[in-house]
């Protein structure tokens, strides 16, 4: 079987588990701008990034073969990265704002967009101390209040990763997913918000799409042999 087909049936066989409103974001970091193509040409057009210089490279060498792809950062993002990132070709979203800080950063960049951007909230519904994000309700809620009228920047929805130190993996990504479902529907309920969630990788999409994520990231599986 050849690397087209190979990805073929898998993108046939994770389509098949999605539910009605679910997204997959291919995540390619540290593949190639081939192994993205081949993902294209098979009709998918979200793909994922870490780092803003690969993400850079990788939009700059795919601009032409590649004309409606949708780039996501869901990489730590460093303020001083901003300038960067915003000069992406076709940046849809980003999916790792984890804090007020580099919100206002975005915010005060914004007119450097030529097109506009969704932004999803990272939660620390996990509380591992080596995670950023948010962690309280109340400053998630100032967060999405400063992006009302946010012009090309816009609230997408909120983003989260199950607890990695646990040898009850399954049980606390699901408490973590939960979690984040609370802080959307009260988010949505006050201020009058539509939200996705950004939730599940690897290993444990199936718990992220039993909570009914919007947006699974899927990398490793997607690749590997």
């Amino acid at each position: 079987m050849g690397q087209k087909d190979d990805f073929a049936r898998k993108l046939s066989a994770i389509k098949a588990e999605l539910h009605s409103e679910a997204k997959l974001l291919i995540v390619s970091k540290n593949r190639s701008a081939e192994e993205v193509r081949a993902y294209y040409e098979l009709g998918h057009r979200d793909f994922g990034e870490n780092k803003v210089q690969e993400l850079e490279e990788k939009a700059s060498q795919l601009r032409g073969a590649c004309p409606e792809i949708r780039w996501h950062m869901i990489g730590h993002l460093q303020s001083n990265k901003i300038n960067h990132l915003f000069r992406v070709p076709n940046l849809h979203a980003i999916h790792s704002v984890h804090d007020r800080h580099l919100l206002d950063k975005l915010l005060a960049a914004r007119e450097k967009l030529s097109h506009p951007v969704k932004l999803f909230l990272q939660v620390n519904t996990s509380k591992e101390a080596e995670k950023s994000g948010f962690e309280t309700y109340s400053d998630l809620e100032m967060a999405a209040e400063s992006l009302k009228g946010g012009g090309k920047l816009e609230l997408a929805g909120l983003m989260t990763m199950g607890t990695l130190r646990t040898e009850e993996f399954d049980a606390e990504a699901a408490r973590c997913f939960q979690d984040l479902n609370v802080y959307k529907a009260k988010l949505q309920s006050e201020l009058g918000l539509r939200l996705e969630t950004s939730m599940g990788m690897s290993q444990d999409y199936k718990i992220a799409l039993r909570e009914k994520s919007n947006w699974i990231r899927l990398g490793t599986s997607m690749f590997q042999a």
